[in-house]
């Protein structure tokens, strides 16, 4: 009974961890369009009417600023209308520096239970 416990624990932490790593790709970084642009990065653009709009990344052509969404086999690019755009935000870091700091974290947990029970 008193390994059930234990393995229920651990299985409780483990997806604490995991549920807690689903919030890890967000977009907090706010910058300009020409900075969108040099970074090349993930960024979400929010409209003066609330509208949210997520893009692959941003490119300058022409005179223009378009997204670019992944579609399968393509990039698409669609313009983005420079007046109705209120905000940019930029994706914070890469997903894998989030995954690996929550293993880490849940690296930690485990090892202070597991010392607090057979040390």
């Amino acid at each position: 009974m008193r390994e059930l416990k234990e393995s229920l624990r651990v299985i409780s932490i483990f997806m604490t961890g995991i549920i807690l790593l689903q919030g890890c790709s967000a977009y907090k970084n706010p910058v300009t369009l020409q900075q969108a642009v040099q970074e090349e990065k993930a960024v979400k653009i929010i409209t003066v009417d609330d509208d949210s709009y997520k893009y692959k990344y941003i490119v300058y052509e022409d005179g223009q600023f378009y997204g670019v969404k992944d579609n399968p086999g393509e990039d698409v690019k669609f313009p983005i209308d420079t007046e109705e755009v209120a905000t940019v935000l930029m994706k914070k870091e890469p997903w894998w520096v989030g995954t690996l700091s929550g293993l880490a974290f849940l690296a930690i947990i485990f090892l202070g239970i597991f010392c607090l029970a057979y040390c």
